[in-house]
């Protein structure tokens, strides 16, 4: 197939304050053919959205580009400002991972992509505007006509990436970016825009650029494979050979991070990326690789290839999959410790939501009434257990979190620990709700970036009365020692932390007050692979040292299948299935929850997947749930 992007030796270095730019991609090499998908994959800073970004010329002032970016015929490093202006939107499309922030929040989603179609090809407000409603209708959205007069506010998340996606498309581009464009969407949401961009690139034979660090997704949608790491390119193919038989051994790592069905233990690499003005001269992965050899530090490797990948390794052609997971995984904690008693019991629970008709200009224009969020929920969790609790977004996953910590009003019981909240006198209540804490998805939001590290763990400490900063720091470096930190951390701010860091503080801060019970709330959807088993090995780990409680809220199947004990599927805010996490993931009885697992690739065996971009069909509850939002956004917002 004829190629539409190209790229040869493409290198960039981006300034940091006012020393000399620091490279931080070296003479990466890689092809997108018309009609295909090529992953860009690896862990986060590995230079991904950095490639993305210098391919059309969206770096920050003062970056340094070398090589050549070729689309089509024309070399990009040779264009102008003003010739590349007219590349971007016409030639190229770019889809980013936080629809929100990338869309004008004032400005009608019709307006804002006809605007890109008038920009680029001149043509009349009538006409670009019955290109954008063409639009909305071919990415899926239900009702376009209604739907083209709305502000970004009034989509969902799963619907405004639909919209970014139509912006993208306006002048049928020759190359499409899609960054992360997965990242934070529920189970079905993300199986339609994958099942999309598959079907988009066949009838356009669109190229798609296609950068994530889930290699579930590139396994059942991409044509070719491109693994970075810190910045260079460690192994690159066709993704049906790459997955076959991975020859890196950071690829077959990657490869052992993913959750799958009775895996009890995950691969977790040990150490982070290198540093960009700090790296290793020879191969950047040695510092981290449990078969480097003196020569793999002293020179980069000269790719080679076998069985259909090419690889940067002097080892890979010996070392197989097994020897890496092998070297690489840790023993299984011991089995959790027996605690006699029920951590938690819900009773019947509900939860009523007030709304009232808004309007964007007018404000409220008056007609309440109360939405059931949820209904008649019920369940027991013991001691040492994790109760997986999934179904896809507004399904009530996170209004059961925040009523069982106390933080929204609800209707039956909540019993934790033999007593009932309801019957609690004040003082109790607020005692009791320090056992129960809470670790949020996205941790950079949860911490207070003017805070130091220490202070921040020892805030829970200091609200229980302990005085003295120097006792509370003692107790804070301790609690950073118990999630795999140092206590050099102590005196930081978030700003310096990774995003696995970061998790790992918030946590390090839920431990702080001895806990029975802590609820996960989407805590692993930010992190790519290799940070996810790390954190989820440490959850697990500290399940079995101190008998922890999970409430794992999570759109992510396979996390769940390797946390859980039990499995909660809710669906429009009731509990359609309930039991151990092997029977309800392996035998659903459910449909919708059969329909779940279906769009979750790791519960899908290679041979049902139907080869290289299969899964064109849109799932049939995901396809309901976008119309009754639809229906539901306009009711409540005119």
């Amino acid at each position: 197939m004829s190629a539409v992007l190209t790229l040869d030796n493409l290198s960039v270095a981006l300034k940091r304050g006012r020393g000399k730019p620091v490279p931080i991609l070296d003479d990466v090499n890689l092809t997108v053919a018309a009609g295909e998908m090529t992953a860009l994959v690896g862990e986060s800073g590995s230079g991904k959205t950095v490639a993305s970004l210098g391919i059309i010329r969206l770096l920050p002032r003062g970056a340094k580009i070398a090589g050549r970016v070729q689309l089509g015929d024309t070399d990009l490093t040779r264009l102008n400002d003003a010739e590349m202006r007219r590349v971007r939107g016409r030639d190229i499309g770019m889809v980013f991972q936080n629809p929100l922030s990338a869309l004008n929040p004032t400005t009608r989603v019709g307006n804002q992509i006809a605007e890109v179609y008038r920009l680029h090809t001149g043509e009349s407000d009538r006409a670009a505007r019955a290109r954008a409603l063409d639009l909305l209708g071919e990415v899926g959205i239900p009702n376009p006509a209604d739907r083209l007069d709305d502000y970004p506010h009034q989509f969902s998340g799963g619907m405004r990436q639909r919209v970014m996606i139509a912006m993208a498309l306006a002048c049928s581009p020759k190359l499409l970016i899609a960054d992360e464009p997965t990242t934070g969407l529920d189970l079905l949401v993300a199986r339609q825009i994958l099942a999309l961009l598959t079907r988009l690139r066949r009838e356009h034979r669109m190229g798609v650029l296609f950068i994530t660090h889930d290699l579930s997704i590139v396994e059942e949608h991409a044509d070719q494979v491109h693994v970075l790491y810190a910045g260079r390119s460690v192994e690159w193919g066709r993704a049906r050979d790459f997955f076959d038989q991975p020859r890196h051994p950071y690829s077959q790592a990657l490869l052992g991070a993913i959750p799958r069905l009775g895996q009890t233990r995950l691969t977790s690499i040990q150490g982070n990326l290198p540093d960009p003005e700090t790296r290793p001269p020879g191969c950047r992965f040695a510092p981290r690789c449990a078969f480097r050899e003196a020569a793999c530090e002293t020179a980069y490797p000269a790719p080679d290839t076998t069985g259909g990948t090419v690889f940067a390794c002097r080892r890979g052609r010996e070392i197989t999959q097994a020897d890496t997971l092998d070297a690489v995984t840790e023993s299984p904690p011991p089995r959790a410790r027996t605690v006699d008693g029920t951590a938690l019991k819900v009773d019947r629970l509900a939860v009523d939501y007030e709304r009232t008709a808004t309007s964007f200009l007018r404000g409220i224009v008056g007609r309440k009434d109360r939405l059931r969020a949820l209904e008649d929920i019920s369940f027991t969790l013991k001691h040492g257990e994790c109760l997986g609790i999934v179904g896809q977004s507004g399904s009530g996953k996170s209004t059961l979190g925040r009523a069982v910590l106390q933080m929204i009003p609800y209707h039956g019981g909540v019993v934790f620990e033999g007593e009932s909240f309801g019957a609690m006198k004040h003082r109790r209540r607020r005692l009791a709700r320090r056992r129960i804490q809470v670790v949020f998805q996205d941790p950079r939001e949860s911490l207070n970036p003017r805070m130091r590290i220490g202070d921040i763990v020892a805030e829970p400490l200091k609200l229980s009365g302990i005085s003295g900063q120097r006792k509370r720091w003692t107790q804070a470096a301790a609690l950073l020692d118990r999630v795999g930190l140092s206590e050099r951390m102590l005196p930081m701010f978030p700003g310096s932390l990774s995003g696995g860091q970061a998790q790992r503080i918030a946590i390090a801060r839920a431990l702080a007050t001895n806990p029975g019970i802590i609820v996960l709330d989407e805590p692993t959807s930010s992190l790519d692979v290799s940070t996810q088993a790390l954190l989820l090995n440490l959850l697990k780990d500290l399940a079995c040292q101190d008998g922890l409680s999970y409430m794992l809220i999570s759109h992510d199947i396979a996390a769940v299948s390797y946390m859980a004990d039990k499995v909660a599927v809710l669906n429009g805010g009731r509990l359609v299935e309930f039991g151990p996490a092997g029977d309800v993931l392996a035998h659903p009885r459910n449909d919708y929850t059969k329909e779940l697992i279906a769009a979750s690739p790791h519960f899908r065996p290679r041979a049902a997947q139907g080869g290289r971009g299969g899964a064109d069909e849109m799932p049939v509850y995901a396809t309901r749930t976008a119309q009754h939002e639809t229906a539901q956004t306009k009711e409540y917002n005119p």
